[in-house]
């Protein structure tokens, strides 16, 4: 916004708030902050959290305010869940408390498109201006800390804390991601839904993220980079990941798309060719849908640091013709290489496959000898030890030797720094097989 300068600041607190009010609590089932209210009340803030509504004196067993000057504690949090017209008052109030953070839940601001919109988010950040308030959305769900519980309203909290930390401007995209992500053993630590960015926006989060060592992937939705500058965004990417991987789904990328994202985020995207071209030029690791964002992020939460490939080129074992023809397609178009295995290795593989139906070049077609857990395994081991492949790809199929692979597959991987990818779409469902891939370290598992 013109005239505000948006510093960054230590967002540590915002993850770990002692006290938190929630403005326009309510227990009506049609109003978002019913959710807001059943995420708290069984967490470590329940005798911390203060809601506000001057037409109650109560809600669920908590004392209910009717202001947040009248609350007799400081204040770290205060979510807002009001009307449009009614949030400069509370707002105002919010900064006389001084309290540091204020997440608008509310919508019906800049990505309505209404005159009327646009002109609340100027006025809120005229009220905050010159404060020690700033301000998370409008239009978002506000942060999560897998670490000490603090949950948005429209998540399950599940798992285990880990490394990877995103940020989204669509509440429904990071919910999807959190629930999505866990059933796929993702570990998460922060994440927050930031919706229109008038005030703090991506860059602040990205540079937090940066510089937080307990994070080791950030995850990013966007559709536009909100009250960040074009070039503040490129530089604070190109900064961090030399640093850490940045994954970045960038939403609204088409006309229609485009017209869509206005209507959600109040977002105004930007020509397609010009996120490729920043993502090329700062390294960041552009994604293009859902399936492609999950995998991303569990490939690298899984290799970064300690087992990254050296190199791009590939290595490919499958007991099948076809499907080695259509991934190497896959992974040329991506700018990976698939070169052949040196002599040595293909001798070594000559002398235990025989002579029908059988590619030992790379990829290394085994044909029917593939079903052989010996001549598989034995294969596998080969390709790995290869000095011309950097990682090795096996798509594994039918789903009834997957089980023997695996115990042969932990054994490799204790002697060897290659990292594997297993493509498993038979078991899909099978969430125990899964798991034990996904937890088994330099072994990546794709579902599809």
């Amino acid at each position: 916004m013109d005239g505000y300068q948006n510093n960054f600041e230590d967002l540590n607190s915002l993850f770990y708030p002692k006290h938190i009010a929630f403005i326009g609590a309510s227990e009506s089932s049609t109003l978002g902050s019913m959710m807001y209210l059943d995420a708290f009340k069984d967490s470590k803030w329940s005798d911390t959290f203060y809601p506000i509504n001057p037409n109650h004196e109560k809600l669920l067993n908590w004392k209910c305010y009717s202001s947040v000057l009248e609350v007799p504690y400081p204040i770290d949090t205060a979510y807002i869940s009001l009307k449009t017209n009614l949030i400069p008052k509370v707002l105002r109030e919010c900064v006389e408390k001084e309290i540091k953070w204020v997440i608008i839940f509310a919508s019906g601001f800049s990505e309505t498109g209404d005159p009327k919109g646009i002109e609340s988010e100027k006025e809120m950040m005229n009220i905050i201006k010159n404060s020690k308030t700033r301000i998370i959305g409008p239009n978002c769900l506000g942060p999560l800390n897998a670490k000490n519980g603090m949950a948005f309203a429209f998540a399950s909290q599940k798992g285990t804390p880990g490394g990877v930390s995103f940020m989204s401007q669509s509440g429904g995209h990071l919910t999807q991601l959190i629930d999505t992500g866990y059933n796929r053993d993702i570990r998460f630590r922060y994440g927050v839904s930031f919706g229109n960015q008038i005030d703090l926006n991506c860059v602040d989060f990205i540079r937090h993220y940066q510089q937080d060592d307990k994070t080791s992937v950030i995850a990013i939705y966007l559709e536009s980079s909100g009250s960040a500058t074009a070039h503040d965004l490129f530089t604070e990417l190109r900064k961090t990941t030399k640093i850490k991987p940045v994954i970045l789904w960038k939403g609204g990328y088409t006309k229609y798309g485009s017209r869509a994202a206005i209507s959600h985020t109040g977002a105004i995207a930007s020509k397609n060719k010009l996120w490729k071209s920043m993502a090329i030029q700062t390294g960041t690791i552009l994604v293009k849908d859902n399936e492609e964002f999950w995998n991303a992020i569990k490939t690298l939460e899984i290799l970064f640091p300690n087992y990254l490939p050296r190199g791009r080129n590939i290595g490919i074992v499958t007991p099948g013709g076809g499907v080695s023809v259509n991934m190497t397609d896959l992974f040329a178009d991506n700018g990976l290489m698939i070169p052949e295995l040196t002599s040595k290795s293909k001798s070594k593989i000559a002398k235990i496959l025989p002579d029908v139906n059988v590619n030992i070049k790379n990829p290394i077609d085994l044909g029917a000898s593939g079903f052989i857990l010996e001549i598989f395994t034995k294969c596998i081991e080969i390709a790995v030890n290869d000095p011309n492949i950097d990682i090795v790809i096996i798509p594994l199929w039918p789903h009834h030797i997957y089980r023997y692979v695996f115990k042969r597959m932990i054994k490799i991987c204790s002697i060897s720094s290659k990292p594997f990818a297993f493509c498993l779409p038979s078991i899909a469902d099978n969430a125990k097989l899964a798991h034990r891939f996904n937890s088994a370290k330099k072994l990546l598992h794709d579902k599809r």
